[in-house]
């Protein structure tokens, strides 16, 4: 319960550091995992765990995601997920749907690099969208400080 709690903390105080924004530019690339120290937030433990971090340079945001089974009975299988940046009561800045295959550890599903004018508020989100499944997602909310 403290965990959630300090999630939900770390992500009021992120949301309320930034104004909305346009015109960004958006690139994708296959590679997932971390780019480096950044700040994560775990989402709804389901049938599968997301994980969303987030890292911030200049006015470059790297949005990754991670998943991992949320049971120990959990069979490999390839999952559909969706990846998606959006400025805060803003334009979608792009939106990535890898099918990953998740084994029985955490597994890189994807990453977004988002430019985005400074000071504005960037929000990634990390979805599983499985057919039948309840919801597993994941937000993050940063501000883009520059």
């Amino acid at each position: 319960m403290n965990r959630l709690l300090a999630i939900l903390a770390t992500s009021a105080v992120l949301t309320a550091g930034g104004a909305a924004a346009q015109g960004t530019a958006f690139a994708a690339d296959g590679a997932s995992g971390p780019a480096g120290p950044g700040l994560c937030v775990t989402g709804y433990h389901g049938v599968v765990v997301n994980d969303i971090c987030a890292t911030v340079s200049g006015d470059q945001v790297t949005f990754y995601g991670q998943s991992s089974p949320g049971s120990l009975g959990w069979t490999a299988r390839t999952v559909p997920y969706r990846l998606t940046a959006s400025v805060v009561g803003g334009a979608t800045l792009g939106t990535i749907t890898p099918s990953v295959l998740i084994s029985h550890s955490g597994t890189g599903v994807g990453r977004i690099t988002v430019t985005a004018p400074c000071g504005s508020t960037v929000t990634g989100s990390l979805e599983t969208t499985e057919w039948g499944w309840p919801p597993a997602t994941a937000s993050i909310t940063v501000p883009v400080g520059c």
